[in-house]
């Protein structure tokens, strides 16, 4: 028995813990790495190439080298290498990379200013325009893709040092170039239908990349849009005045320039600093186009659209000589009008469907605003995007001015911008109902897409009526756009054939306004 109470009392203390154990050495937390932008830095390496071999083919011939590859290709090759390089500039975060781009966008927009001082200097007699001309090939796109490169840096560039040097420098540039647009101006009106108008477009970008990169309580983007406003407001009236005097013929093109600006820049300004529920629902759904992918593609769409029109349009030009109306034969064409078909259903088809499908409609609504200034400022958003997306069919117009060197006639733009906005305010308004109708995305585009769709059958239809004439023939006319267009891209423009259009509009807004109301009390 003594034997078996040691070995139970042995085993026992067996059972107890390790006095020896040393438990293992702490260590610190695993470091974490951000995902690297693999993708874009190979599509970046690859731009890079596409860049050089195309700024080497365009200007082979300054050292008298033959090229295989032809100055068109090589201009292809650039632009096509410069967008991916842009693409990795925007989604780049490294700091070596950020202070690279940094750099290159200051150096290019050096580049610009330097070109454009040298303009101010007595050209020689043999060529008169070498200096400007070297401005306008080189200098303004210099300025231009140094903008976008330092706003794609200024997004992702958080040193506290080197972060307001570019921010400042972009505002400055801005003021410098909208400066030289007033004073040129000033000085030889005739500038403002050439290169008055990129300066102050440009320096406009210049100066709402200044406010967009801003803190929101930054004082100086609120002046700096203030500013914007009282020049706007300057140029309005000065444009109006001098294009009412008697016998003035200020008014095409240059009292058209200054007005069409001045009223941007005024839009602009109140965008920034109004805060009336309008405006602030118009500039929270205009940023969100900004947001999501929905605004590029739409933007680029309209782009290579514009690009391809006018290539088609410039070769019939080139082979058939100069011609008018310049602006109708340049926008009217099949590829336009299927373009815009689908164009009004992505813009309109997430403005109710989709709060109605995140549970954010239920939000607002109960936010401190009426269904008059959620509707109106939704619609206002949409309508100002879908005009923003004629921009690039416009610059290609002013491409043609500063490359021909030959005027055209200017009405036809007059007249079509103000079909444009009217057409497009009730189709857009047709769509904001729609969204408002359904949760669904798809079946809001889709209702959009059948009412756009029954304008092409409707022009199709009064042709078949035209030959015969008669009251539904002119009925037809006058409810679809197609012979709006066609109408006011020969200068002439009927307001009887507008109001059809504006009561489509207000017909759709106030349908929307009473569909939310509906839904409040359900």
């Amino acid at each position: 028995m003594a034997t078996s109470r040691a070995f139970k009392r042995k085993s026992k203390r067996d059972d107890t813990p390790l006095t020896t154990h040393q438990p293992l050495p702490e260590k610190p937390p695993s470091i974490e790495e951000d995902d690297q932008p693999t993708v874009a830095r190979f599509l970046a390496m690859i731009g890079l190439f596409l860049t050089v071999l195309g700024f080497l083919a365009m200007f082979a011939h300054l050292w008298q080298r033959t090229s295989a590859i032809s100055p068109d290709w090589g201009f292809r090759f650039a632009t096509v290498g410069l967008c991916l390089l842009l693409y990795h500039t925007f989604v780049e975060s490294d700091f070596q990379f950020r202070r690279l781009y940094g750099f290159a966008a200051l150096a290019l927009i050096v580049v610009g200013i330097v070109l454009r001082l040298m303009a101010f200097r007595t050209a020689p007699a043999s060529d008169p325009g070498k200096f400007m001309n070297w401005f306008l090939l080189y200098g303004l796109p210099a300025l231009s893709i140094g903008l976008i490169a330092i706003t794609c840096v200024l997004r992702n560039e958080d040193d506290p040092q080197f972060r307001p040097v570019l921010l400042n420098a972009t505002g400055i540039v801005g003021a410098l170039l909208i400066a030289v647009a007033v004073v040129q101006g000033l000085r030889d009106l005739h500038s403002l239908a050439t290169e008055g108008t990129a300066l102050l477009i440009l320096g406009l970008l210049y100066v709402s990349a200044f406010i967009g990169q801003s803190e929101e309580a930054s004082e100086r983007a609120y002046y700096a849009a203030v500013g914007l406003g009282a020049l706007g407001a300057i140029g309005l009236v000065g444009g109006i005045v001098a294009s009412a005097l008697p016998g003035s013929n200020f008014f095409v093109p240059r009292g058209l320039i200054i007005i069409g600006m001045s009223l941007v820049y005024l839009t602009i300004s109140l965008g920034i600093c109004c805060d009336w529920p309008v405006i602030v629902i118009a500039r929270r759904e205009v940023t969100a186009y900004f947001y999501s992918p929905v605004g590029y593609l739409v933007f680029l769409g309209m782009t290579v659209v514009g690009g391809f029109s006018f290539y088609l349009f410039a070769d019939r030009m080139i082979g058939e000589g100069g011609f008018e109306p310049v602006v109708g034969v340049y926008i009217f064409a099949i590829v336009p009008v299927i373009a815009q078909m689908f164009i009004y259903p992505v813009i309109t088809m997430r403005l109710f469907s989709e709060e109605q499908q995140s549970g954010t409609l239920e939000v607002l609504l109960t936010a401190p605003v009426n269904e008059i200034s959620v509707v109106l400022g939704k619609f206002l958003a949409a309508w100002i995007f879908y005009m923003m997306t004629w921009l690039p069919w416009w610059f290609y117009l002013v491409s043609m001015r500063y490359v021909g060197r030959e005027s055209f006639d200017y009405l036809p733009i007059i007249s079509f911008s103000a079909a444009l906005a009217v057409v497009s305010a009730g189709l857009l308004a047709m769509g904001l109902f729609f969204s408002a109708m359904t949760s669904n995305q798809i079946i809001a585009a889709v209702l959009t897409f059948v009412g756009v769709m029954m304008h092409l059958v409707f022009y199709f239809v009064g042709n078949q009526f035209q030959a015969e004439g008669g009251a539904l023939s002119e009925v037809f006319r006058a409810i679809n756009f197609l012979d709006l267009w066609q109408n006011t891209l020969s200068g002439i423009i009927a307001p009887r054939y507008l109001m059809f259009h504006a009561s489509v509009a207000v017909f759709f807004v106030f349908s929307t306004v009473k569909l939310l109301e509906s839904r409040r009390w359900s």
